[in-house]
């Protein structure tokens, strides 16, 4: 039994005008960091969702043994269906799913190793991190929320945690970033500006 780690990067970009998944961050780029932070926590598999470009971007990341990129065809139709893509994609034997996103290269490994730690000691379904009583990422829900999580519509996975709310477990982390993803030009050089970049 493990918990896979479900990496959300399939999108347009359309607000940063560019792929910001290659975007420099460090000595490597925004999602390359990203896998390397999954890639060093305690997740057991990672399946990386990729879409739009994702020749151009296959080209240019490097994954480990642990890793498998899954091409998300509907990219189009929103973050939902890169949740439904990578789901389908999970080995049956996954006790749980974190969703972690792709733009979201300061989440480092320890945090998700805390997420985890809770799930893997609570009785929770749903563990989501916190941060000045302010929810953000990255999520963990257990395998028996599957089928809901494969029914989500336009409201993603926040329609299953609306329908769960007493199985939630809140873990506080005192890391603003859990709750910053990077859309815009501006969100990106605030967060280079910010954050020294994690390495490895």
């Amino acid at each position: 039994m493990m918990t896979v780690g479900i990496v959300l990067s399939a999108g347009e970009s359309k607000r940063m005008g560019t792929p910001k998944q290659l975007l420099p961050w460090g000595k490597t780029f925004i999602l390359q960091q990203v896998i390397d932070n999954a890639s060093a926590s305690r997740l057991g598999k990672i399946l990386l969702v990729l879409g739009c470009r994702a020749d151009e971007i296959v080209g240019k990341i490097t994954t480990l043994s642990k890793t498998t990129i899954v091409i998300n065809h509907n990219f189009k139709e929103g973050m939902g269906s890169s949740l439904i893509c990578g789901i389908k994609n999970a080995p049956a034997d996954a006790e749980a799913f974190m969703l972690l996103l792709g733009d979201q290269p300061f989440i480092s490994y320890e945090i998700i190793n805390r997420v985890l730690n809770n799930y893997k000691k609570s009785n929770h379904g749903i563990v989501i991190p916190v941060y000045c009583g302010r929810r953000g990422h990255p999520v963990i829900f257990d395998a028996k929320y599957k089928e809901e999580l494969l029914a989500i519509s336009d409201q993603g996975a926040k329609a299953v945690v609306n329908n769960h709310l007493q199985d939630i477990i809140e873990v506080r982390i005192d890391a603003p970033e859990i709750l910053t993803d990077i859309d815009t030009p501006q969100d990106y050089q605030n967060a280079i500006g910010k954050t020294e970049p994690t390495q490895k």
